[in-house]
Parts: C-alpha cells; structure tokens; sequence
C-alpha cells in the first residue's frame, strides 16, 4: 500500500493475486485504505479501504475492489 516516506508518496508494486490466478493486485493510492489529505481521516471509496484493488491481467480494462466483485 502506498505510504509517505517523509519526501514523496512511495507506491507498492504491482503483484500477481495469489488467490486468483488471472488477477493483479494493483496500489489503490490511497495511504493504507485512508484517503490522502482533509481535515479528518476517511475511509478510502476506491478501495472500501483495503488499499488495493484487482485488475484482470489479459484485458487490463477495469478494476474491481476483489475478482467477481462489483467494479471501482
């Protein structure tokens, strides 16, 4: 998940899913399922806060917060 490494936002790399072969988990860019910046701390709406979202590796069209669920 991206985190603020006191200079710049540094984001996770992309990685296979491992429970779901045809998937990658991509960084949502939000702060660990927080969303960057406001006056008070709020869940990120990408992500439902979870701090990666899934894209499907052969269409790379849509991501989706988990495989077979709803689309961001």
């Amino acid at each position: 998940m991206a985190h603020w490494d006191g200079s710049k936002i540094v984001y996770m790399p992309t990685t296979p899913s491992k429970e779901y072969p045809a998937w990658d988990e991509i960084d949502c860019g939000c702060c660990a399922g927080i969303q960057w910046g406001g006056e008070t701390p709020r869940e990120c709406k990408r992500c439902d806060g979870f701090g990666v979202v899934h894209e499907h590796r052969k269409s790379k069209v849509s991501t989706a917060l988990r495989p077979s669920g709803h689309f961001c």
